[in-house]
C-alpha cells in the first residue's frame, strides 16, 4: 500500500498491463449453443508464442466444451465455451467457471484441422445488451470494422 501512495503512475501502469489483452467482456453469450463442436477441436493445443502454454479442450456435449488452462501454479482453469456462427465467422464464447463470470468474446479463425487462431473482440465496446440477440446484432453490424478487434493474436497448434 506505500509503494502505490508513494508511486501513483506507477500502479496505473500495472494495473494497465495488467488488464491489457482481455477481450470484450459480457453478461451473456452471444447465442446459445447451437453450434456443433468438430471433432478435430478435441484435444491439446500448444500456444506459438510461448514455450509450454497448453490447454485441452474436452467435449461436455454435442454444442459445448471445457477448455481447461493451467495457472502459473499448474492448477487448472476452466473455462466452459460453446460457438456462435455470424455472417460467416465463428465466435468463441468463453466463460470462466464460476458464478460471478462473464463471457470473453474470441474471432476464431481455424485453419485446417491442426491451426487455429483466436481474435480478441475489442474491450472498448461501450454498449450494454439486455439480450444475446441484441448483442449478435451488433456484432453483426460491426464486425467488418477494424476497430472491432484487437491487435491481440493468439495461435495454437493441435499436439494431441
Amino acid at each position: 500500500m506505500k509503494l502505490i501512495t508513494r508511486y501513483p503512475m506507477a500502479a496505473l501502469i500495472a494495473l494497465a498491463i495488467l488488464f491489457s489483452g482481455c477481450p470484450y467482456s459480457s453478461t451473456i453469450p452471444l447465442s446459445e449453443a447451437t453450434a456443433k463442436i468438430p471433432d478435430s477441436f478435441i484435444g491439446t493445443w500448444e500456444r506459438m508464442d510461448s514455450e509450454g502454454d497448453k490447454v485441452e479442450v474436452k467435449r461436455t456435449g454435442p454444442n459445448t466444451m471445457d477448455v481447461i488452462q493451467p495457472n502459473s501454479e499448474g492448477e487448472p482453469t476452466i473455462y466452459h465455451a460453446h460457438f456462435t456462427e455470424i455472417g460467416g465467422s465463428t465466435f468463441m464464447n468463453l466463460k470462466e467457471d464460476g458464478e460471478y463470470s462473464n463471457y470473453l468474446l474470441y474471432k476464431l479463425e481455424k485453419e485446417g484441422d491442426f491451426k487455429i487462431k483466436l481474435v480478441e473482440v475489442t474491450p472498448y465496446i461501450r454498449e450494454t445488451f439486455e439480450t444475446s440477440a441484441d448483442l449478435r446484432k451488433f456484432v453483426e453490424q460491426n464486425m467488418q470494422h477494424s476497430f472491432f478487434f484487437t491487435n491481440e493474436e493468439s495461435t495454437y497448434y493441435k499436439i494431441k
